[in-house]
């Protein structure tokens, strides 16, 4: 058997004038689930689906079973096509795994017939796969809510993550809060900015300007040691590429970022002293409980909030 092994946005080639493959689909907790092959013909047993034929440019869909409007937060959905070349070779094609919680369906490949050939192309996969519960929580809240799992490449966006380290935001912000801050950014950065660059700059210019590996490092500064004794901003705010958004993780929002011509939200445990046009997220107490909780409800407004604010409401 020829075992061929897809990654995100990949594509198999599969050469005939006729196509005949049987997809296996699973789902993790055993949940049930639907399928939809338009354009081709398809017939179902358990979690196998035999297509055949397809008659146009098309795309393979999953959606929940009976029951659920959306897939369960934490929902990873498996699949894999096996088939027979002309001469016989057994062929078998996997797809990568998909982060699928928060979605009321999801297209895991497109089928592109050609003279001679049928394109099978995996869907694009998320790369965050070991967020927490409480990021995957917030993200599946806000996949919920703008019902896709993220934005096509060429609108997401390269983001900095701005770091009030002074001593005030210390004083001002509970290990508690701090910590939900981060899960919350982690779960929205996920879907907002996707394989994008993530920057992370700090209030201090001691500290330089670093590249994230993904958003699973926004999620860890919550455990990150940083020096807390400085007064106020020393950082050079030349330093910030105007291109970026700015996620502003600080007790107040600085004059100087304010000026800031791209997209800008802040995340503080406080109300900020700066004026209500603002975007910023408040994390109280209900919040925070709602990060930790895993609440898709209190979470569903104010990720959408964040999200629209960083990606301009392109989506």
């Amino acid at each position: 058997m020829n075992v061929i092994r897809l990654t995100s946005g990949q594509y198999h080639d599969i050469a005939g004038a006729g196509f005949t493959g049987r997809l296996t689909i699973g789902l993790t907790g055993d949940l049930d689930f639907e399928v939809e092959t338009p354009g081709m013909e398809s017939h179902r047993r358990a979690n196998r689906v035999a297509i055949r034929n397809p008659e146009h440019d098309t795309e393979i869909t999953v959606l929940p079973g009976y029951g659920h409007t959306q897939f369960p937060t934490g929902t990873k959905l498996f699949v894999a096509l096996d088939y027979d070349s002309a001469g016989g070779t057994a062929h078998h094609v996997e797809l990568p795994t998909f982060e699928v919680g928060g979605l009321r369906s999801f297209p895991v490949a497109a089928v592109l017939p050609r003279a001679g050939t049928v394109r099978f192309i995996a869907a694009e996969a998320n790369s965050d796969s070991i967020l927490d519960a409480g990021s995957a929580g917030v993200r599946s809240a806000l996949r919920s809510s703008i019902d896709r799992d993220s934005l096509p490449e060429g609108r997401r966006r390269d983001v900095t993550v701005l770091l009030d380290v002074s001593a005030s935001m210390q004083a001002s912000t509970s290990p508690e809060a701090f910590d939900a801050i981060c899960a919350f950014a982690a779960g929205v950065l996920a879907t907002a900015s996707g394989d994008r660059v993530l920057r992370l700059a700090t209030s201090s210019s001691a500290i330089p300007m670093q590249r994230l590996d993904g958003v699973e490092d926004v999620r860890q500064l919550s455990s990150r040691e940083f020096p807390r004794r400085e007064v106020g901003w020393s950082m050079d705010f030349a330093r910030l590429d105007p291109a970026d958004a700015l996620v502003v993780v600080s007790d107040d929002m600085p004059a100087e970022v304010m000026r800031h011509g791209g997209a800008v939200h802040l995340l503080t445990a406080r109300e900020p002293v700066a004026p209500s046009r603002l975007s910023h997220t408040i994390f109280d107490q209900h919040l925070i409980a709602a990060v930790r909780d895993q609440d898709a409800a209190a979470l569903a407004v104010p990720s959408r909030i964040m999200f629209d604010t960083l990606t301009r409401g392109e989506n």
